[in-house]
């Protein structure tokens, strides 16, 4: 089963906040403010998944559904090979 990553179910409320202040060192080379979870989820999902630290990856696991999670790490190009393959293990 394909699961469409492009349009991730999240509810209005959550989907439109800022993200937490503190996931700003994760997205140092876009506009930080102007990011939503509703419109960059794998964008976001990508970063924390690379480079985020515990609390943010608890953080996206409670918003983010575990099978959209395994779906953006199947398909996504922005992670790396080890980063790649630890995820799927962690997810499955």
């Amino acid at each position: 089963m394909t699961v469409d990553t492009s349009q991730p179910p999240i509810s209005t409320t959550t989907g439109t906040l800022p993200l937490p202040k503190e996931f700003k060192k994760y997205f140092w080379d876009c506009e930080f403010e102007q990011l939503r979870l509703a419109d960059h989820s794998v964008f976001i999902a990508e970063r924390i998944l690379n480079f985020g630290n515990l609390p943010a990856v608890q953080w996206l696991l409670s918003i983010l559904d575990r099978t959209i999670l395994m779906d953006i790490v199947a398909k996504s190009r922005n992670l790396d090979k080890k980063t790649r393959n630890f995820w799927k293990l962690m997810l499955c």
